[in-house]
């Protein structure tokens, strides 16, 4: 099946306590430091006078100019983090008398709110949104989900889900015989597999960095498939089973890429370096990754992630910003406030505004972009990145080191990959620059479809 050119050829025109004390950085908000281990108690986090939000511009930030948004809310959209690297963060679902829809992060809509529930991206990634037709009937969903289809998918902003695909699972055990192991599968039994370096890379950030592991009992299903029921007890532990600190937590995230990762213990969450150390008090709520299995309105249970060295933080019911060494680079004193690496949109009193932090930018996907491969001239318009399926009718499709057949072959992909594209070369039509996991490579557009 040929790419939809059409479609292609438009997108390619065109903490709670002060940490480390950083040269260049604002003085965060005074707080006491966290205790050295574990002890049961928290410390009292000393009262700030919190200025005016409806008048105080955030400490630290540069408004951008661009228009006030006039949402109740606007939170970072869910991602299943575990089964694929935290992607570019390029949407937000934002909520107006009540009803939730989905924006780009420069604040344009993408879908009107009408939603019930935020809206999330399923573990699938290819920006499948779930929850936008909840509470319609299967033939108004239907409906709907075909009159913003076309819109969606023209402009590279994917689709709307017609149901729940499961998602799959993949976390870190600590089993009986004090091995670290990895815990995977799809909806029923999974399997177990030893960590490689890639997978301790992928999400510690470090070929010996700590993941989060938890306890809990095997029931075996075969030979290699069992049932895993945790005991809902997390630690930072290394390959060998160390513990990187003395702490146990209730919920436990991943570092990844960034140099602190959030945990939960004694309700509030806390956030802790790679070295297991924990540089903010347990104090802050949960902003992150909405509960839809709870009765009550608009739970939240997790903490955000760091992107781009900062994190959207709550305490009081107050928000601010987390920088990499644990301090209130934004004071909790604000309505709202939302981060996607790049810039952030805080609620101040006549709605909402977006600015920026002097110097600090979303990286460029391209930066990692090897030697060996051969860079585009034609970027897509917008930051976004399009994703494709490969449509190969059961063959491999190569991928090569540049745009033509006489470029050496790096690899092979099957006709159920997803790509994402990166770019073109003016000089080469019908070939494509994509990423595939963490590998980028050129393809045949002749057998690529636009992912749905």
């Amino acid at each position: 099946m040929k790419l939809w050119l059409c479609i292609l050829s438009a997108l390619l025109l065109a903490g709670c306590t002060a940490g480390t004390d950083v040269p260049g950085s604002v003085t965060p908000t005074a707080v006491p430091t966290p205790a050295a281990t574990e002890t049961g108690e928290t410390a009292e986090v000393a009262a700030t006078p919190a200025p005016t939000a409806d008048a105080v511009p955030p400490q630290g930030l540069v408004e951008t100019g661009a228009a006030v948004l006039d949402y109740d809310e606007i939170r970072l959209l869910r991602y299943s983090r575990e089964l694929q690297s935290y992607p570019e963060v390029e949407y937000y679902t934002m909520c107006k008398d009540g009803k939730w829809g989905l924006m780009r992060s420069d604040g344009s809509e993408v879908l009107p709110c009408r939603a019930p529930e935020p809206l999330f991206e399923c573990g699938l990634g290819n920006r499948h949104w779930h929850d936008y037709t909840n509470g319609l009937s299967w033939e108004a969903a239907d409906a709907l989900r075909k009159e913003y289809a076309r819109q969606l998918q023209a402009c590279g902003d994917g689709v709307i889900c017609d149901g729940h695909d499961g998602d799959g699972y993949l976390e870190f055990v600590y089993l009986q015989e004090h091995t670290v192991s990895i815990y995977s599968g799809s909806l029923g039994p999974g399997e177990f597999s030893a960590p490689t370096e890639d997978d301790l890379l992928r999400y510690s950030g470090s070929a010996n960095g700590p993941v989060p592991t938890c306890g809990g009992t095997i029931h075996r299903e075969s030979d290699d498939w069992y049932y895993f029921v945790s005991d809902g007890q997390y630690a930072y532990r290394y390959k060998d089973g160390t513990a990187a600190n003395d702490s146990i937590y209730t919920a436990a995230d991943f570092f990844f890429d960034a140099p602190l990762a959030p945990a939960q213990r004694d309700g509030k969450w806390v956030y802790l370096d790679t070295a297991g150390r924990e540089v903010t008090e347990p104090c802050y709520d949960s902003v992150y990754a909405p509960d839809y299995y709870t009765e009550e309105p608009l739970v939240y249970r997790r903490a955000a992630p760091l992107l781009n060295g900062y994190a959207p933080v709550s305490r009081d019911g107050k928000f601010g910003l987390l920088d990499s060494t644990g301090a209130e680079f934004v004071p909790c004193a604000y309505d709202g406030l939302v981060w996607d690496g790049g810039t952030a949109w805080v609620r101040l009193g006549d709605g909402w505004h977006e600015y920026s932090i002097p110097g600090v930018t979303k990286p460029d996907p391209l930066d990692d972009l090897p030697e060996s491969i051969v860079a585009p001239d034609t970027r897509p318009t917008r930051t976004d990145i399009v994703f494709f399926s490969v449509d190969t009718a059961g063959e491999r499709l190569n991928v090569r080191t540049g745009p033509g057949l006489e470029y050496d072959i790096l690899d092979k992909l099957s006709d159920s990959a997803q790509v994402r594209l990166y770019g073109a070369l003016s000089t080469a039509p019908g070939w494509a620059l994509v990423k595939y996991g963490r590998k980028f490579g050129w393809v045949s557009q002749d057998f690529l479809v636009l992912g749905h």
